[in-house]
């Protein structure tokens, strides 16, 4: 059976919004784990990631997201940000009077730590927690919001073993979501002998019954240093190795009306980094001007790219794998 994930985030400009996203996380959490000592040391990270947001950056936002093999959150703004990262995480450092042993809390307590900081343009922190050993040599991660005011998202997004989906139901709300989630369903439970052409066809013929949508489909195949890209619509697939290079999709609505369906072949190193994104995210970035992020764990990355290029008039998705 394959754990259906889930995603939120949840703005904190209040000290009294840290104490709610940690109840909603942790109510959350506990839908998928039993261990005490996770849920425990989840606790105090999403407290102190929370407080750190209010205290050093005027608020921020946590995003929260579970599935069958990990528990993960990020902490993200646009505050003063750090000169010096590593004399942050130190535990007797502090700039405002407090003992200073947040991010120092975090980084022990968490089974994956990284952060992101860049002076005048904010943090990224994040913490990983770990429901079973994770032994693929990829890693990846993702954000979906929703368009501003709605509650479902009109897109979607997945990761099955080698395999990356986006889908951009067309339109927002409750229909488009409907579109997504169908898309993300069959992802979920295709054969993975499949080829993406394929997979694109069956998806086509699935989302008839929906108002249709943009989809993207990828595969990584790390032993044969190449990188498969199945797209139609405008979800963005995009090459991070020094350049950034924008892979081939097709035009056309998946459940709608389809062009030729073909996927594009392009070399894949240990060095390189894909980000899938739909429409609300602006591709007109340079990851240049963030010097070492495409170093950073996927979760640092997508977030740094939703935050500094998301749309606010559409839903948006960042999708981002590397090489662990």
């Amino acid at each position: 059976m394959i754990e259906r994930s889930m995603q939120f985030a949840h703005a904190v400009t209040h000290e009294a919004h840290a104490d709610a996203v940690r109840r909603l996380v942790v109510r959350h959490a506990n839908q998928v784990c039993d261990d005490e000592s996770v849920i425990g040391r989840l606790t105090v990270v999403v407290q102190e990631m929370a407080r750190n947001l209010v205290l050093h950056a005027q608020g921020g936002e946590i995003i929260y997201y579970q599935d069958g093999e990990r528990l993960e959150l990020l902490a993200v703004d646009r505050g003063p940000g750090m000169a010096d990262v590593a004399r942050c995480l130190a535990d007797s450092y502090s700039t405002t009077g407090t003992m200073g042993a947040g991010l120092g809390a975090i980084s022990r307590l968490s089974d994956r730590f990284d952060i992101y900081s860049q002076p005048g343009q904010g943090t990224v922190v994040f913490a990983q927690f770990r429901l079973m050993p994770i032994q693929s040599p990829l890693i990846s991660a993702g954000i979906s919001t929703p368009y501003p005011g709605e509650e479902l998202c009109g897109d979607a997004w997945a990761v099955r073993a080698n395999r990356v989906l986006v889908c951009d139901g067309l339109g927002h709300g409750h229909a488009a979501n409907a579109a997504s989630t169908k898309a993300r369903d069959l992802f979920l439970e295709h054969d993975l002998n499949l080829s993406l052409e394929t997979l694109l066809e069956r998806l086509h013929r699935v989302l008839m019954s929906t108002r249709g949508g943009a989809v993207a489909l990828a595969e990584v195949v790390p032993e044969q240093a190449l990188i498969r890209f199945c797209g139609m619509g405008n979800i963005a697939g995009t090459l991070h190795e020094g350049r950034s290079r924008s892979m081939v999709s097709g035009n056309g609505t998946v459940g709608y009306k389809i062009g030729r369906i073909q996927s594009f072949s392009y070399p894949w190193s240990p060095a390189t980094v894909m980000m899938l994104a739909s429409d609300g995210i602006n591709t007109r970035h340079d990851l240049s001007a963030y010097p070492g992020l495409t170093g950073r764990n996927p979760a640092i990355i997508a977030a740094v790219i939703h935050r500094d290029f998301r749309r606010h008039n559409d839903d948006a998705t960042v999708v981002v794998m590397k090489h662990a």
